[in-house]
């Protein structure tokens, strides 16, 4: 496994779980504002072998998660042998992935205990191929969706970050519509896009950190809405938090 980077601990990246995060090298998406894009270059990073990573692992005492994440984990050639491992020795095991592979995340989820689905954008080719800069196949993703959401015993998130100047409240609006329509089971999280230096500083001034105003007017027509999922705003004032408390201040 090509891997660029390992946190020993981590209290954000699996809710309510401290987590050893793998970050896997390589990607089939080139999205412009991607905080980990040093992973899509194939200078960096190291091959491991999964006994290699497994005895990080089962030495690491503090975690009982792992996360594995990237770039795109799913182009890696033994990301089922590892979480099949991962599993013998009990660990918590959560994927992040774009959706793209749904026949290797079908292999996947009898092994593993959680799923976050990277949603770029609305499952419309023309607006995931502007977002993502690659031409998109958005049935790859529903099918990604479908399998995920119908599969019982696995924590499903799906997630979007909302990025100032090329995202649109509509793109949100769709996206919901679309979980709402397909009975999605878990949770949605809309992220605040944030500038970090793995973005590259040419794209600096191309993209903005949209205002917490902003996203909480995105998400207010859905905060009295009966749901079969929640909602959740992650982003640098209110920090990872349920659509029904975003508001309770602004009322009082």
């Amino acid at each position: 496994m090509k891997v660029g980077g390992i946190i020993d601990i981590s209290t954000k990246d699996i809710p309510n779980k401290s987590t050893m995060v793998i970050f896997t090298v390589g990607c089939n998406l080139n999205c412009g504002f991607c905080h980990n894009k040093y992973l899509l270059l194939e200078s960096v990073g190291k091959d491991m072998e999964v006994s290699e990573l497994l005895e990080q692992i089962k030495s690491n005492m503090l975690v009982s998660g792992v996360s594995i994440t990237g770039g795109e984990p799913t182009l890696q050639k033994d990301l089922l042998k590892l979480c099949k491992e991962i599993k013998k020795i009990g660990k918590y095991i959560s994927i992040d992935t774009n959706g793209t592979n749904p026949q290797i995340i079908s292999e996947l989820l009898p092994h593993i205990n959680r799923i976050a689905l990277d949603l770029k954008g609305p499952l419309n080719k023309k607006r995931l191929t502007k977002i993502t800069g690659n031409l998109m196949d958005p049935n790859l993703i529903i099918e990604t969706f479908n399998l995920v959401n119908k599969r019982e015993g696995i924590d499903f998130e799906v997630r979007t970050t909302y990025v100032e100047n090329l995202m649109k409240p509509n793109d949100i609006d769709k996206i919901i519509s679309f979980l709402r329509k397909n009975e999605f089971r878990g949770n949605f999280v809309l992220q605040q896009y944030q500038y970090s230096e793995g973005v590259g500083d040419e794209y600096k001034e191309k993209f903005q950190k949209p205002e917490h105003i902003i996203l909480l007017n995105i998400l207010k027509p859905y905060r009295n809405l009966d749901l079969p999922f929640q909602i959740y705003l992650r982003d640098d004032v209110m920090g990872y938090c349920i659509i029904d408390k975003l508001y309770d201040y602004l009322d009082e």
